[in-house]
């Protein structure tokens, strides 16, 4: 098949389905309609929906464009708009994907921004809309979302961080959380299946499934509270953590909240000890190495030894000039 043949032919179904969104088409139809077999076309679905982001939702047999629901708009004064375009410069800055609804969001909110400004917010949409697509992201994280809003429930072909074989979990979506450390969106909520809160990566979702059954939230669930040991994703019991940094930058330390756990003690020489109580001492670990040889590990023991053995092998591995 000539590709400019099949570009064309793509664009004329997307046209096909804009006219008729909510009734669709069959495969038999368009096919038809386009003058190829209907297993050309069932084979053009597939290549709008994985390599377009033309996503179609399916119901025996008859495909049709999702029926979005359209929010309120907003009456947004100029430093309400401001912290919006800061949380998404913020989004901007931690994902590493395309994200069309959010590069939409921008373009709206650029039309509402003071001349000066306009077309910033115009370059951060493009900037977003022109990374690499990946339809199983969007297409999940759009199915997440649906289920979030409306108290859906989920069935969910899940990934986990190593695992070979992904497994179906059903879940109760509580809230979508981002980690600028890792470049991650993370779903938390409900798991049916394993009778407890969990965390879930998005981008390690094969597919979603919103269900029937709908969900409430708990009124004592609290999405702060559940993260306050977080240093980042990974909630549960604190384990206490001492770092004492050197005069250098303890002004750096000192100017910053980190952590809600934390506390600061300054001392003669100029130094400072921050303590803080975190679940996850691994996830810690990055931010703690960016300081390099400003910052000592006092407590956990297991950290200290860590970053001990960690400089033991950097120093061998710098002892000698690079093998090339």
């Amino acid at each position: 098949m000539d590709p400019m043949r099949r570009s064309l032919r793509l664009n004329r179904i997307k046209e096909l389905f804009r006219g008729r969104p909510k009734a669709g088409f069959t495969t038999a139809e368009l096919a038809r309609a386009t003058g190829v077999s209907q297993r050309t076309m069932q084979r053009d679905i597939e290549v709008l929906q994985r390599e377009d982001g033309f996503f179609l939702d399916a119901n025996t047999g008859r495909y049709s464009l999702p029926v979005e629901e359209r929010l309120r708009s907003l009456d947004l004064n100029l430093q309400e708009a401001r912290a919006i375009l800061i949380a998404t410069r913020l989004f901007l800055r931690y994902s590493d994907e395309s994200e069309p609804h959010a590069a939409e969001a921008l373009r709206k909110l650029a039309q509402i921004m003071p001349e000066a400004v306009r077309a910033q917010v115009k370059a951060a949409a493009e900037t977003l809309v022109n990374r690499p697509l990946d339809p199983t992201f969007t297409r999940n994280i759009t199915t997440v979302t649906d289920a979030w809003a409306k108290g859906r429930s989920l069935r969910m072909s899940y990934r986990s961080a190593g695992g070979k074989r992904p497994k179906e979990v059903i879940l109760d979506p509580y809230v979508l959380e981002p980690s600028a450390a890792g470049a991650a969106t993370y779903l938390i909520g409900y798991s049916r299946t394993h009778g407890q809160i969990r965390t879930f990566k998005v981008e390690r979702i094969v597919s979603a499934e919103m269900l029937a059954q709908h969900f409430t939230l708990p009124p004592d669930f609290a999405v702060d509270d559940l993260l306050s040991s977080a240093w980042g994703i990974i909630w549960g019991e604190g384990t206490e953590v001492k770092l004492r940094f050197t005069k250098e930058v303890s002004w750096r330390v000192r100017e910053s909240r980190w952590h809600p756990s934390q506390s600061i003690e300054e001392h003669d020489d100029g130094s400072c000890t921050l303590t803080i109580s975190v679940a996850s001492v691994m996830e810690l670990g990055r931010w703690v190495r960016s300081w390099g040889d400003t910052v000592e590990a006092l407590r956990p023991k297991a950290l200290r030894s860590e970053l001990r053995k960690e400089a033991e092998r950097l120093a061998q591995q710098y002892a000698s000039d690079p093998r090339i």
